[in-house]
């Protein structure tokens, strides 16, 4: 047996090992507004680009430092039309990323960032966060393989439903693999688990919701064919497993299920196209609350290049939201927006985007009221790069939520500063 057989033939196995159990979160619990923010990268460019950027060395361990404050923000909230909680915040942040090659194939990549995040007012929400993981990216002939574990800490929005800042936690673990079968065919796998934890008083909540009924454990896994029939196109098709399990039983809406995925990518000089959709199929796991859900969910997005320094984009994305409220098990939360992107030689660039849609709350009974929150969002964002390694950005975003149930209706506006110092330290 050639050794080219043999290779081909320990490949298939390690891609049929990781698909006994095979991505990303089943569902985000809060998709901020704004759509898609670049084109993706492959893995072997991204991490290229990041070696490259490390600045310092460490024997064979090559180090690329970051710090700034980010979030400089005025925040207010409005919630039935009173002002909840408006205050000024900021974020700083210190921490690096390290880079050790084993070989020419594989690199293991290490990350520590912690931060603290200030608040004016709320002193019970000023606190120190801590963001740490471990990745290992295998690039060889035919097969990637790629294993990370990582715990976030961060402050941001959590669900729509309280469109107010939450410091939350994320502990992952995920395993990705792909294997050139022949040609232009690839299979692939992935296994993610996510367990999802806030830290937040129940106390500093709007209207007494507790955010803790939001904890929960996921498990996704997705396995399938990619073909590739020239760089820059990608069709896939597969299928997915899910299993999500609520820490809270007051508020229980596990769930499982599969569905067929699809997934796309165009990426031409002019245009860009990307889809991920599935046809799920939920049911509540014994003792849930979870009413059964049939549908199709995904995002898809498209961009057109006219000229150097310009782009524009449409996006659109479906999900199911977890809801706070005891009469709704979730939320079918849809967007559809325009983003514009203009840019100056790489050292001045802005984005501009507003978007609108629908939150559509499931009811558990037919006697409970029906709700429906129509969304509308708008923001900009300026970038200036003016000093290598040094990027100062402005944004503001505003999002409004008008519900047919008027003391649910509420907004968040938001504006800010954020600056980064990179591995120039």
């Amino acid at each position: 047996m050639g050794t080219r057989s043999l290779f081909r033939i320990c490949s298939t196995v390690c891609f049929i090992v990781l698909c006994a159990r095979a991505a990303e979160a089943q569902f985000e619990q809060y998709t901020p507004p704004g759509g898609p923010q670049a084109r993706p990268e492959s893995r072997e460019k991204r991490l290229k680009q990041e070696i490259a950027e490390a600045r310092y060395h460490l024997g064979p361990v090559r180090i690329a430092p970051q710090a700034g404050i980010r979030d400089v923000a005025y925040v207010r909230d409005l919630f039935g039309g009173a002002a909840v909680d408006s205050d000024l915040t900021a974020t700083a942040f210190a921490g690096a990323r390290a880079f050790l090659s084993t070989g020419s194939k594989v690199t293991w990549i290490a990350n520590v960032q912690p931060e603290y995040v200030w608040w004016s007012r709320r002193a019970d929400a000023r606190r120190l966060n801590t963001t740490y993981g471990i990745e290992e990216v295998g690039l060889f002939n035919r097969l990637f393989l790629g294993f990370a574990a990582s715990r976030e800490e961060a402050q941001r929005l959590v669900t729509p439903e309280v469109p107010q800042l939450f410091n939350f936690r994320s502990d992952v673990l995920q395993a990705n693999a792909e294997v050139q079968l022949t040609g232009a065919i690839y299979g692939f796998a992935a296994v993610r688990q996510t367990q999802q934890t806030n830290l937040v008083k129940q106390s500093v909540v709007p209207l007494g919701l507790d955010l803790s009924l939001l904890d929960r454990t996921e498990l996704v896994t997705r396995e399938g064919v990619r073909w590739r029939p020239s760089p820059g196109w990608t069709l896939g098709l597969g299928a997915e497993q899910s299993r999500t399990d609520f820490d809270h039983k007051a508020g229980d809406n596990s769930n499982s299920g599969t569905a067929p995925v699809a997934e796309m990518t165009i990426d031409r000089h002019y245009v860009s196209f990307q889809l991920d959709a599935a046809a799920r199929s939920l049911r509540a796991q014994s003792g849930s609350r979870f009413v059964s859900f049939d549908g199709l969910t995904g995002s898809a997005s498209a961009s057109y290049r006219p000229r150097r320094g310009l782009e524009v984009w449409i996006y659109g994305n479906r999900s199911l939201v977890y809801s706070l409220t005891t009469q709704y098990p979730y939320l079918d939360d849809r967007r559809t927006g325009v983003a514009v992107w203009v840019g100056a030689g790489g050292i001045v660039s802005s984005r501009f985007f507003v978007e609108a849609g629908t939150d559509d709350y499931v009811r558990f009974s037919t006697e409970t009221a029906q709700r429906s929150d129509q969304v509308r969002s708008y923001g900009a964002v300026l970038r200036l790069a003016a000093v290598k390694q040094v990027i100062v950005s402005f944004q503001a975003t505003r999002s409004q939520y008008v519900s047919n149930l008027a003391f649910n209706s509420r907004s968040y506006t938001s504006g800010g500063l954020t600056v980064t110092l990179g591995s120039n330290l």
